[in-house]
């Protein structure tokens, strides 16, 4: 089965080459000077890769994001989603998908909080989630979205459990009393509203979220 994750520094060689064999599948040669720079930005950016068993089958690669696209200072919690390439053989069966779920997750985790991608695809992005910004640059537009906290499934005793062992199980909180507090700051939200009770009892699916970081409830047998 096929494996996505951050890629390691020896998924590097192999995201390269997934990336030659999609231009060449496009027609493209690209000259010794661009493939050095992509090596380059490979090794620098944050990098997602796809493999199925040691070949690496897709990458997806970011950067950081500037204010005025390429010009101006880094725009802190902006993530420019820089290429997304699939190898001929493997495309159309949802790995370029995962690849952009799995770069949003992996971006949430390090502090960014938006995407942005220049296109002149933008019916994929779409699909992926990401809406237009109404911005143009001659065939390309823009495409923004807002990251969203990646859902942690924490699976509980069929008979379910209440809100505040929740956050002490899911390791929201560490004790009791910090859960409690939490609660009364409005810091815990349930299915999108702010929760304060502490014994509300959790059902199959809720969805809950606190510092950032959000959990949904499977219930065990």
């Amino acid at each position: 089965m096929p494996e996505l994750r951050i890629a390691l520094p020896t998924d590097h060689d192999g995201a390269l080459e997934a990336w030659r064999l999609a231009q060449a599948g496009r027609g493209l040669r690209p000259p010794a000077t661009r493939v050095a720079r992509v090596r380059e930005k490979l090794a620098e950016g944050l990098l997602v890769v796809v493999a199925q068993g040691d070949e690496v089958v897709g990458m997806a690669l970011g950067e950081p994001g500037r204010a005025k696209d390429g010009a101006g200072d880094l725009e802190p919690e902006l993530l420019h989603l820089a290429m997304v390439f699939v190898v001929p053989d493997q495309q159309r069966q949802g790995i370029g998908a995962a690849l952009v779920e799995g770069l949003a997750d992996a971006a949430w985790e390090q502090g960014y909080r938006k995407v942005s991608v220049w296109t002149r695809t933008p019916e994929f992005y779409e699909a992926c989630g990401l809406e237009r910004s109404g911005r143009v640059d001659g065939e390309s537009v823009q495409l923004v979205a807002e990251l969203e906290a990646p859902v942690q499934e924490v699976v509980v005793r069929s008979e379910g459990i209440r809100l505040g062992q929740l956050l002490k199980l899911a390791e929201l909180v560490e004790t009791g009393s910090e859960g409690k507090e939490l609660l009364a700051a409005g810091g815990v939200t349930v299915n999108g509203e702010v929760e304060l009770r502490r014994g509300r009892q959790m059902v199959d699916g809720d969805l809950v979220t606190a510092h950032d970081r959000a959990v949904q409830v499977v219930l065990g047998d």
